[in-house]
Parts: C-alpha cells; sequence; structure tokens
C-alpha cells in the first residue's frame, strides 16, 4: 500500500507541476466564460457611422414613410436611375434603393445598388419596415384594422410546465435550461475523461519507449503501478476541477453586473433541476467513468510502443465515448426515447447520458443501479487491464492485436 501512495504522490505532483496544467486550469473556465459572454458583447457593439441610402419610388409603394433608424438615414430622390447609380460614390452615399413597378404583375421590382455588398442589418432593416408598409395597404384594402391583426397574432399565451415528482411536489421547468445545463454537464465528463485518459495512456508509452519501466517495476508490482497512476491522475483531475469551479465562481461575480442578464440566465439553469443532486452525480460519474476508461487507456498504452501504434486500439476505446455523446444529443430533444434508459445503464455510455437524463427528472433507482453497473465493470475492466498491463509494459518491438492481448490476459504469473 505505502507503494501504491508513493506512485499517486509522485503522479499527482508531476502533472500538476508542469506548465500545461497550469495554463489549461486558468484558461479552460476563462474560455468557457468567453463562449457564453463574448457573443453578448460582440452583439452590443454595432457600427455608429450612419449609412445614407437614396430611394427612388417610382411607384408610389413606400409612400416616402421609410423612417430613418440610429445607423440609416434615407434620402428620397426622383432622379433617373443611370444618375443616381453614377453619383453613388461622388454623394458618398452607401446604396440605392430603386422600386420599380412590374409589368408583368403587380409586385413591384426592387433593386439595391452599392459599392460593396450591402449589411445583413441594413437589408433586414429595410425589409421589416418595408414589410409593415405592404402589410398596412393590403389591411386598408380589406378594411380591417392592425388591432384586429395584433390580436389575432398575438394572443398571449404562457404554457409553464410544472414537473410532479414522486411524492406528489410541484416544481416549474425551464426546458431550455434543462438542455443546457444537459449539454455541458455530458460535454464536460466526454472531454475530462478522453482527456485524461490520453495522459494515462501517453504516460505508459513514454516510461515503457524509455525502459524507465523496467527500472520501476523491480521495486513494485505492475497492477500497484497501474493503480498508482490510475488514481494519482484522478486527484489531478479533482483538483482542477476543484479549481475550475471556484475560478468560475470568481468569473461570474466579476461579470454580474456587466452581463446580468446571462447570469441570472445561468441562476435559472441551477434553480431549474436539483443543483446538489446534479453536482454529486456530476463528481461520481466522473470519477468512475474515469476509472473506467483509464483502465482501457492503459492496456493500449503498455500494448504500443510509441503513440502512432495506438489507432486501432485507441478507437476500441473511445468509440463508446462518441457514442455516448451522440446519445446525449439525442436526448435534448427526446428525453424518453428508449436509447436514453439504456444508454444511461450500459457502463460504457452511462457517465455522459446519464447526466445528459437527471436534469428532465431520474428516479434515484435508477440511478443507483447504474452506478452499481458502472462500479461492477470498471473492477472487471480494471482486472482484466491489470493483467494485460503486468505482461505488455515489457513488450518491445512488437504491434499487439487484439488476440496477442487476450494471449497476454491468459499468461500465468
Amino acid at each position: 500500500m505505502k507503494k501504491i501512495l508513493l506512485v499517486i504522490k509522485r503522479e499527482f505532483i508531476v502533472r500538476v507541476k508542469k506548465r500545461s496544467f497550469i495554463i489549461m486550469t486558468i484558461l479552460t473556465p476563462i474560455l468557457f466564460a468567453c463562449l457564453a459572454l463574448v457573443p453578448a458583447l460582440i452583439s452590443q457593439i454595432k457600427s455608429e457611422k450612419e449609412k445614407t441610402i437614396t430611394v427612388l419610388d417610382e411607384t408610389g409603394f413606400t409612400g416616402n414613410e421609410l423612417k430613418d433608424t440610429r445607423t440609416i438615414k434615407f434620402v428620397y430622390e426622383t432622379k433617373p436611375i443611370d444618375s443616381l447609380k453614377n453619383n453613388l460614390l461622388r454623394n458618398n452615399n452607401y446604396a440605392v434603393l430603386h422600386i420599380e413597378k412590374n409589368d408583368e404583375s403587380s409586385a413591384e421590382n426592387i433593386t439595391m445598388y452599392s459599392e460593396q455588398a450591402v449589411g445583413v442589418d441594413v437589408l433586414s432593416a429595410i425589409k421589416i419596415q418595408m414589410t409593415v408598409i405592404s402589410a398596412q395597404i393590403k389591411l386598408k384594402e380589406y378594411d380591417i384594422s392592425v388591432e384586429q391583426i395584433a390580436k389575432i397574432l398575438n394572443p398571449n399565451l404562457n404554457i409553464k410546465n410544472i414537473r410532479i415528482d414522486e411524492h406528489g411536489n410541484e416544481k416549474e421547468s425551464n426546458t431550455s435550461a434543462l438542455i443546457g445545463l444537459a449539454m455541458v454537464c455530458g460535454i464536460l465528463i466526454f472531454f475530462i475523461i478522453f482527456m485524461f485518459g490520453i495522459q494515462i495512456m501517453r504516460g505508459v508509452i513514454e516510461e515503457k519507449s524509455s525502459r524507465i519501466i523496467e527500472i520501476v517495476i523491480s521495486s513494485i508490482k505492475p497492477v500497484h503501478l497501474m493503480f498508482g497512476k490510475i488514481i494519482g491522475v484522478a486527484l489531478v483531475v479533482l483538483t482542477q476541477i476543484l479549481i475550475w469551479i471556484i475560478l468560475f465562481v470568481i468569473i461570474i461575480f466579476i461579470a454580474q453586473s456587466q452581463f446580468s442578464d446571462i447570469v441570472s440566465q445561468i441562476q435559472n439553469y441551477i434553480q431549474a433541476v436539483s443543483f446538489t443532486k446534479m453536482f454529486i452525480c456530476f463528481l461520481l460519474y466522473l470519477i468512475l467513468g474515469y476509472l473506467l476508461y483509464a483502465s482501457l487507456f492503459a492496456i493500449v498504452g503498455s500494448a504500443v510502443d510509441n503513440e502512432s501504434d495506438t489507432q486501432q486500439l485507441q478507437s476500441i476505446a473511445s468509440v463508446p465515448l462518441m457514442i455516448g455523446y451522440f446519445i446525449m444529443i439525442i436526448i435534448s430533444s427526446q428525453p424518453d426515447n428508449p436509447l436514453a434508459f439504456w444508454g444511461s445503464m450500459i457502463p460504457f455510455t452511462s457517465p455522459i447520458v446519464m447526466l445528459a437524463r437527471i436534469p428532465f427528472g431520474v428516479s434515484w433507482f435508477e440511478i443507483i443501479l447504474s452506478m452499481m453497473i458502472l462500479t461492477a465493470t470498471f473492477i472487471l475492466f480494471t482486472w482484466i487491464a491489470a493483467r494485460i498491463y503486468r505482461v505488455g509494459i515489457l513488450m518491445y518491438g512488437k504491434k499487439a492485436s487484439i488476440k496477442e492481448l487476450i494471449k497476454w490476459f491468459k499468461y500465468k504469473n
């Protein structure tokens, strides 16, 4: 046990001291915060330069009723269109809007001439105003008031989703918040398991290729070495998550005054589900899922001599994670899909799928059953990994196949 603790201590200290660990620990919450805050910030940054648009309305369709906006100024002209197009640059105009009667139908031909491609915001602003003008003309033709149309198009419906639990307690449910929280938790589980599983694999390959492993196992059993590596990296994962939570809370606190709407939306996400239940399940599934996949990636690392030979075996370990990710996407729109239940019970996909299901309401019985299956599978595959690992770390110059791994598993001590 003492030797395992020494391996755990070494793995933890070596990885925590790495520059990549420090950089990613600091940058990850900042990047996630940017994904939420930057789009809102960009949307607030708009061009203050006023754009002058010359309007030639040969039909009287607009009735000179196009209204100026904060960034668009409309100027009506009666000169020929060729003259206006020729003077476009000379008059420093942004564009010329030409409304011409269509001889073949009652509709208008609307063309915009400009030196550069017209921005979407300008086109949208013009289209909205002209749609309103067209609607007003039609309403007058059919003798319908604007108030009547407003009542028809805006019935002021407000549909609430109230969830009733097994105890009969009622709680309002926010579907968009549930989907957002489910996706975030599932993606975090996916990337953390994959990222740190790869670290286990690379660590084994590096020690094996440098022949350090031969010296190490002279003083410790291979099985103890593997367990020490897996647990040591697991502690690194928990440390990093703890730091991320602290930094995320600090970022939210700093951004509260500037982005109150986004902060309140995040608070709604938390209030939409049992945050304590979600947090506990997140940690448990993260740890158990990591332990399961870490044993698989340890097998891959012990079976090859360099990282370029890991593609085939690595896909066997990572494909189930991808399947769980795709099932999670399905759950976001179909939480009652049969794939959701079976995906949350199959141990190779349950860490991602169950986290995506919990916000929509899952009984503790299903959660405990899923965790028991995941724990039993982790113990089984750790035992299998240990038997393969003890042989694989001393094998050099031979690319192991699935058949070869089975032979290693059957070897006696």
